[in-house]
């Protein structure tokens, strides 16, 4: 058996369609992410990669905070079939139909790649009997579970109180106006990890002194990692900023 057919990275392409159907009034998606890893410098990045999506193509998405909090968000197709639906008004720049690479290098390493951005990104995945204790439980919860935010926001609580990554958040609304709801099938936490974002290295991993904010979303004190399923309130033009950087 191969080893990229083991470990996280066999689970996750295990998990993960190739085909999601729309769904009245949600844009879905599915596939995994590292919610978000800060580092010494100041910087944070965050992947999402989702093979499947109910509103256009695939694609993988790369998010970039600097240290003085200006996002940058980096996707693989057209801002409007990817994160910038949702997220764009946070954002000082978007780069949309840029190439990006991620390579499993084994069982649960990967590097991310973002040439334009000059971005190499290593980190492995770990689990820890809390991320195995909260993966039983998360296996087991039928669908329905994951669409009601009084469940969610339990989750939310648990997984603050449970992974040290300060506050987690798997409902709430993104800053383009839509609601969102997370469905997390399986977490991991982030091992190791090195970045290097246009010739400068972004030092260790390590917690900001204030924890980093996407709109009223928070980001993660240290590096989590989820597979599963993500929904969001279904984009409105007129209703929802438009998938234009610094529309807020």
């Amino acid at each position: 058996m191969s080893e990229l057919n083991q470990g996280p990275a066999g689970l996750i392409r295990r998990m993960s369609p190739t085909r999601l159907a729309a769904r009245a009034g949600r844009d879905d998606v599915a596939g995994f992410v590292v919610v978000g890893q800060p580092f010494a410098s100041g910087d944070l990045l965050c992947l999402r990669s989702f093979p499947a999506s109910s509103f256009g193509p695939g694609y993988v998405s790369v998010w970039h905070r600097n240290p003085a909090g200006e996002w940058t968000v980096y996707t693989s197709i057209a801002g409007e079939l990817s994160c910038p639906r949702f997220i764009s008004a946070a954002a000082v720049k978007v780069l949309a139909s840029t190439p990006i690479t991620v390579e499993w290098n084994g069982p649960s390493a990967l590097t991310v790649r973002v040439p334009a951005a000059g971005l190499e990104w290593r980190f492995a995945l770990r689990a820890t009997l809390v991320t195995r204790m909260m993966n039983m439980m998360m296996s087991l919860m039928p669908g329905w579970m994951f669409r009601n935010n009084a469940i969610l926001s339990m989750m939310g609580l648990m997984s603050t109180a449970m992974l040290a990554a300060g506050r987690m958040q798997l409902a709430g609304h993104v800053p383009n106006g839509q609601w969102f709801q997370a469905g997390p099938r399986r977490v991991w936490l982030v091992g190791n990890a090195s970045a290097t974002l246009g010739g400068r290295d972004l030092g260790r991993p390590a917690p900001f002194a204030a924890q980093a904010m996407l709109g009223d979303v928070p980001m993660p004190q240290r590096g989590v990692v989820m597979a599963g399923a993500f929904s969001f309130e279904a984009y409105q033009p007129g209703q929802h900023r438009p998938p234009v950087a610094g529309m807020a």
